[in-house]
């Protein structure tokens, strides 16, 4: 079985003007096809040498006749075709990542699958995942060697704004000091100030008139 190289271009602008780190990324791909006694074997790697450019490079292994063997097994039982990534890269430790793919679906696609690997603007991937296409095609090979054909894009995810909590605080704590010092006028109305107080009041006054009716008609004489 020999490895085959791929050459990736993602067009894609937007994510490169967003992100805010750049360096080399290296994801590792197995899969639990003809593994023997191992639960995961090496499928292929994808080489980034700079995240902020988006130019991938994804050598695999073509699959065997073995392999076509096993993949089929796992469709006639509706089963699935799990994959492995081990991500690394200049800043992060290897993090490993899990997915999986219908069988069947994978065999009537050829063999073609997509990659995506979701991640921040640091530079951090936080998941990889694969998918293939709802189409039909055949695969590319021969009856020994078979050629897994994918597309690895990288997805950016803006982080969600995070809440400028300490100058919230911060802006409490003066004015609770202005207060004490008596630098703060409070403008409130007399209800907004003393809610606290008159709300049980008239709640007891209810509830007394409630159990005490007036207005009862005079016992006759």
């Amino acid at each position: 079985m020999k490895p085959h190289s791929a050459l990736i271009f993602l067009a894609l602008v937007p994510f490169a003007l967003t992100i805010d780190f750049d360096g080399w990324l290296n994801i590792k791909i197995q899969h639990t096809l003809n593994c023997g006694n191992e639960q995961f074997c090496h499928r292929g790697t994808i080489s980034l040498k700079s995240i902020r450019s988006g130019t991938a490079v994804i050598d695999q292994i073509s699959l065997s006749k073995q392999h076509i063997e096993e993949l089929k097994k796992l469709a006639e039982t509706d089963s699935f075709y799990s994959i492995r990534t081990l991500v690394t890269s200049a800043d992060n430790k290897e993090t490993e990542f899990l997915s999986s793919v219908k069988a069947q679906a994978f065999l009537e696609n050829g063999l073609s699958d997509v990659i995506n690997a979701w991640i921040l603007p640091n530079g951090a991937v936080i998941a990889v995942n694969f998918q293939v296409s709802n189409g039909s095609q055949p695969m590319l090979g021969n009856k020994n060697e078979y050629k897994i054909n994918s597309n690895f894009y990288l997805r950016h995810i803006d982080q969600a704004p995070v809440p400028d909590t300490a100058s919230y605080i911060q802006k409490l704590e003066r004015e609770r000091e202005a207060r004490e010092k008596g630098e703060l006028k409070d403008n409130r109305s007399f209800l907004a100030k003393y809610w606290m107080y008159i709300v049980p009041i008239a709640i007891f006054v209810m509830i007394s008139g409630a159990t005490n009716p007036e207005g009862a008609a005079p016992a006759a004489r």
